[in-house]
Formats: structure tokens, C-alpha cells, sequence
């Protein structure tokens, strides 16, 4: 129950934000009592939390992928691609981040990108990427209605 509850909240707080849910619409998406939603979190911060490490997780395996096969970009574009809600979320905690006290949730795997890199502007080149990849992913919508307007006067021969 706890990883549906985590996978319903990364779904959620996606679409809307973490202030834009509440524990009990969380509970009912995953088929919980709320009772049980704070059994497993005790709390929405503890929650978030879990999504947080969950996305860590998920950034932990890409960067396994970028070290064993020298692509960095190629395994975060993946990354993004197969988890478009992690994105989301991740951009959401940095929109955050400010109001947060203590570390950066997702500064391991950060860490890892940054230490793959190396030398003087890793850190930056990381960032870089990172809100590359975020952005394109988040814009995905407007690129994919783009391309397909395109191809549609393409086919109509009005290109």
C-alpha cells in the first residue's frame, strides 16, 4: 500500500502541485483511508518526502546508466521521457526550495551527475542540464501540439 500511496501522491502533486492536494484526496486516488496515508507518512511533508526519495531513486539508476555508458544527457533525457511526473515534482521542490529548511532532497544524485562531470564548471554543466532536461520535458505538451499542427499542413499541403 505504501508505494501505491507514493505513486498516486508523485501523480497528484504532478498535476497539482503539493499545496494543490490534500492527504484525503491522496487517500481516496489510492484506495486508503487517510488514517492509513498518515500511518505509513505521519504527515504530508513525510509524504512528499517519500516522492522525493522515490525520484531519487529513479535519478540514482539514470546516473548508473550515464556512468556505465558515458552519456550523461542521453540517460537524463531518458529519465525525464519515463518519468514525466518526477519532473514535475522535482520542479515543483525547487520552486520550493527557498521556503525549506535542510538538504536538498534530491542532492545525492545531484552529487553523483556533478562528480561524473568533473572539473571546474561540473556543477554548473549539471544544473544546466538538468534544467534542460526539465524544461523540455515540461514543454512537451506545447512541442508535441507544435509538431502535429505541423505535420497536419504538411499533409494538407498548406506547409
Amino acid at each position: 500500500m505504501r508505494t501505491r500511496i507514493v505513486d498516486v501522491a508523485l501523480e497528484l502533486f504532478a498535476r497539482r502541485g503539493v499545496d494543490g492536494v490534500s492527504i484525503a484526496e491522496i487517500a481516496i486516488a489510492a484506495g486508503a483511508s487517510k488514517a492509513n496515508v498518515m500511518h505509513h507518512f505521519a504527515s504530508k511533508d513525510g509524504l512528499y518526502a517519500a516522492c522525493l526519495d522515490a525520484i531519487g531513486a529513479h535519478l540514482d539508476r539514470a546516473v548508473d546508466e550515464a556512468t556505465e555508458h558515458g552519456d550523461l544527457p542521453g540517460a537524463l533525457g531518458r529519465w525525464a521521457a519515463d518519468h514525466p511526473t518526477d519532473v514535475r515534482v522535482m520542479a515543483y521542490g525547487l520552486l520550493r526550495l527557498p521556503e525549506r529548511d535542510g538538504r536538498w532532497a534530491l542532492s545525492g544524485p545531484v552529487t553523483r551527475m556533478i562528480d561524473l562531470v568533473g572539473g571546474d564548471d561540473a556543477t554548473t554543466a549539471v544544473i544546466d542540464l538538468l534544467g534542460t532536461v526539465t524544461y523540455r520535458e515540461m514543454a512537451r505538451p506545447l512541442l508535441d501540439a507544435h509538431l502535429n499542427a505541423t505535420r497536419t499542413r504538411q499533409q494538407d499541403g498548406s506547409a
